[in-house]
């Protein structure tokens, strides 16, 4: 029996391992634990990129106890720590998976390696309820991993909300109706120019519901929650227990 530890923000609602568990191989299991740090407030434009840079101690510390308590594989969810690192990314994710001494993944360098694994290089990014600063963010960290950045809109952008008051606010009810219509107006705008959509955000999660994006799309769609699960699954050296989850998990 494999099990995995999911870690999240301390202002995360953490129900990602029973989400994991809907693909996770019979006998898996899951616990969740909390990063100890305020870098993310229950708002966007609250939340420092600095202080969430910066908390590579505070996610070592929670790896490792996870690791202690029994953990065989962590991952991190709810924000792209290892993306505000940049190019850096993944050596920050060896860095805590040094300290947990366990294989970890974040979910910015899964994003990463899921791209690569699927061949992508130019993508558009839906970069949902992320405020200016965050859209920099998530741009600076694909662009110097080696992807084109062709197309990047979030929600207000698109015109989904007015304001970023009403971004905060939607930013936490996961409505799967508002995801599906951002990927898909990403897609229209792009046009014929990308090789993939990247869907930025904890919040917007994709899980059983690629598969139609795609078919609508007639391109991949790569989701943190997706990525995560995608690196987790490789880490345990596991395949989802059914198929019909999308190209990226379908791929394993």
């Amino acid at each position: 029996m494999t099990k995995v530890g999911f870690l999240a923000p301390l202002t995360t609602w953490n129900d990602i391992p029973l989400a994991f568990l809907r693909i996770a191989p019979e006998g898996t299991s899951v616990a969740g634990a909390f990063i100890p740090s305020r870098g993310l407030a229950r708002t966007m434009a609250g939340s420092s990129l600095d202080r969430i840079a910066e908390a590579l101690p505070a996610m070592q510390e929670a790896a490792r106890d996870l690791a202690e308590a029994g953990a065989d594989v962590i991952a991190q969810f709810g924000i792209p720590f290892s993306l505000t690192h940049a190019e850096r990314a993944r050596d920050v994710q060896s860095q805590v998976a040094d300290a947990a001494g366990v294989p970890v993944l974040l979910m910015g360098a899964a994003m990463l390696d899921a791209l690569n694994h699927l061949g992508v290089r130019r993508i558009a990014i839906a970069s949902g309820y992320y405020p200016g600063d965050w859209v920099s963010m998530a741009r600076r960290g694909f662009e110097s991993n080696g992807f084109d950045v062709v197309l990047q809109e979030n929600w207000i952008e698109q015109g989904i909300v007015g304001s970023i008051e009403e971004s905060d606010r939607l930013a936490w009810e996961q409505d799967v109706a508002v995801t599906k219509a951002h990927v898909l107006r990403t897609a229209e705008r792009a046009g014929g120019s990308i090789d993939a959509i990247v869907v930025c955000g904890g919040g917007l999660r994709l899980l059983g519901y690629t598969a139609e994006l795609e078919a609508k799309a007639g391109l991949p769609v790569v989701a943190g929650d997706l990525a995560m699960y995608w690196a987790t699954l490789r880490a345990m050296a596991a395949k989802p227990r059914t198929t019909g989850w999308g190209r990226l998990l379908d791929s394993l």
